[in-house]
């Protein structure tokens, strides 16, 4: 894959997948066949010491597998070189999206394992995601993410997609124990997570333009579409030095990031069935932005997509020629239900929730 921007995605199309399943369902048992090759991918930016952290714990657990880092910053160089790994430096910042593309390009392993540079890695994590990938009917599977200070935590269990586009780690907080069995997920956290390196090709990879997050939520939605499983499993443990911030252009990327998916990864009928919820957020959005110092983003994102309209036409259609599975079945994967935490407006979301529980209910009927 060039360093340049790319249009759709990288030009990788897909092919006809001719399986279904249930998406969000319980896990079935998996089938192993044969030993998978592991590429782990690693996006850096100025991640020093918490990289050289990271890589330690891959070499002293998974020693047989490809490493590549993506240096996005160019000032990782020494770290990587130290461990003897790849480096990939693509001269400038590709965002984690495109970072990732750029070292899935250059991996040959028939597994991909994204990894977030903050990540500790238990040993045998990477295989046992690599077994769980042998069950055909399995698109991505994401590590059981821990606190790295509070290992007894769960980071994530799985991404939650709100009906609305917004998108968070699920389980948060909860003790990791509470997760002892393979189980279907929303969307994979790309902190850690796996993808046969083939099906990655097929979905188009990460969306360059998304640069950073929901980059995951999206992928695991292109997945669902295409009738395919997204899971998470307990035996494969990956520890997180996680810390949530609200700076404004960390939330302005997610807002942007939220229209592109609610845009292109909704079909028409879930777009108008939703478009009472959507045109809510909006509204809620706006006020949030106002009192939050970022309206200018918020309009800044409108503007992005309005700018890129032809654009959204083209990564729509890309999506949606995957799908395999109806809005009735996807639907699963979606919750009216927000966290509080999103938007620090209790009383707020509480009405929301409300509301939009009670809509939902009688949508999803007209599915």
């Amino acid at each position: 894959m060039s360093t340049t921007s790319r249009t759709g995605r990288s030009g990788w199309t897909s092919r006809s997948w001719s399986r279904r399943s249930q998406p969000c369902s319980r896990a079935a048992g998996r089938t192993d066949r044969f030993a998978l090759s592991t590429s782990v991918v690693i996006v850096a930016f100025e991640s020093g010491a918490a990289l050289a952290r990271c890589l330690r714990s891959l070499r002293d657990s998974e020693p047989e597998a490809e490493v590549i880092v993506v240096d996005n910053a160019g000032s990782d160089r020494a770290v990587v070189e130290s461990f003897g790994v790849r480096l990939v430096e693509p001269g400038r910042n590709l965002g984690y999206a495109g970072g990732c593309n750029r070292g899935a390009a250059e991996a040959s392993g028939d597994v991909l394992v994204f990894l977030n540079p903050d990540t500790v890695v238990d040993p045998g994590a990477l295989n046992r995601l690599a077994d769980t990938l042998q069950d055909p009917s399995i698109g991505i599977a994401m590590a059981r993410l821990r606190l790295l200070d509070r290992p007894e935590l769960l980071n994530s269990g799985g991404t939650v997609l709100h009906v609305s586009g917004l998108a968070w780690a699920g389980r948060y907080g909860e003790p990791a124990e509470t997760l002892r069995e393979l189980e279907d997920v929303a969307a994979p956290s790309g902190a850690a997570m796996g993808i046969r390196r083939d099906l990655f090709r097929e979905l188009g990879g990460f969306t360059d333009e998304l640069f950073m997050y929901l980059e995951d939520t999206e992928l695991g939605w292109r997945a669902h579409l295409s009738g395919l499983r997204v899971v998470v499993d307990p035996a494969a443990d990956v520890y997180h030095d996680y810390e949530f911030g609200r700076n404004p252009a960390k939330v302005e990327l997610l807002e942007r990031n939220r229209e592109i998916f609610v845009l292109t990864a909704y079909s028409l009928r879930l777009l108008l069935l939703l478009a009472p919820v959507l045109a809510a957020t909006e509204l809620a959005m706006l006020a949030v932005a106002a009192k939050q110092r970022w309206l200018g983003g918020k309009l800044g994102g409108w503007w992005w997509c309005l700018s890129h309209a032809n654009w959204l036409v083209r990564h729509r259609w890309e999506t949606q020629r995957l799908r395999r599975m109806r809005d009735r079945e996807l639907a699963r994967c979606l919750t009216p239900t927000l966290d509080p935490a999103m938007l620090q407006l209790p009383r707020f979301v509480d009405a929301a929730n409300q509301l939009a529980g009670a809509y939902w209910r009688l949508a999803r009927k007209a599915l």
